[in-house]
């Protein structure tokens, strides 16, 4: 009973944040200067709501009892994170306006596909398998948020900006770091 109170407790925080950072970002597109970065404000704006609305489902799904809709909601958020930063960057890379970041596409949509197989596993009730790519697909996830994210921002635009996505870098570093803990305790009850 405690451990499945942890776990509740651990998910209940990993939505919130996911929550948190997701509305974040929606509210800071296109202030005051993304265009800087060659961000595209209406495919943002498209996926930050999308994103925010699955984070706030998975935190209702939690106190609905339904966990693990809740996890499978969350990788799908995971998923859209890339998928929409995949498509950026393919963008970039057709005006060139990227030379040599290929490769960082194709590792945008391989982790986009590593959430799906994640929520699918989970959704197909093979846990363990489920769980152990949700480590895997939640570390890389918080190495990308840390490589993508807060150092651009901060050099491109204004303090303020920068200190706006300070807050949702940190969200979602925390976020993700709650569910590598999660998923390694949950993989490890399932083996």
């Amino acid at each position: 009973m405690k451990t499945d109170n942890n776990h509740k407790l651990k998910r209940i925080w990993t939505a919130a944040l996911f929550v948190l950072s997701w509305i974040l970002c929606l509210v800071t597109v296109n202030y005051p200067a993304d265009h800087v970065l060659g961000y595209y404000p209406v495919l943002m704006y498209v996926m930050y709501s999308l994103m925010g609305a699955f984070s706030i489902a998975a935190l209702v799904l939690i106190f609905l009892k339904k966990p693990l809709l809740s996890d499978i909601l969350s990788f799908a958020v995971i998923a859209c994170y890339f998928v929409m930063f995949g498509i950026i960057f393919i963008q970039r890379l057709l005006n060139g306006y990227v030379i040599f970041m290929p490769m960082m596409t194709i590792s945008l949509f391989l982790l986009a596909i590593a959430a799906i197989a994640t929520a699918v596993l989970l959704l197909a009730n093979r846990k363990r398998e489920g769980y152990l790519l949700a480590i895997v697909t939640f570390s890389f996830f918080t190495l990308s948020v840390v490589l993508e994210s807060y150092p651009v921002a901060y050099d491109e635009v204004s303090e303020i900006y920068g200190n706006i996505k300070l807050v949702y870098f940190v969200a979602i570093i925390a976020s993700s770091i709650l569910g590598i803990i999660n998923s390694a305790q949950m993989y490890k009850e399932n083996k």
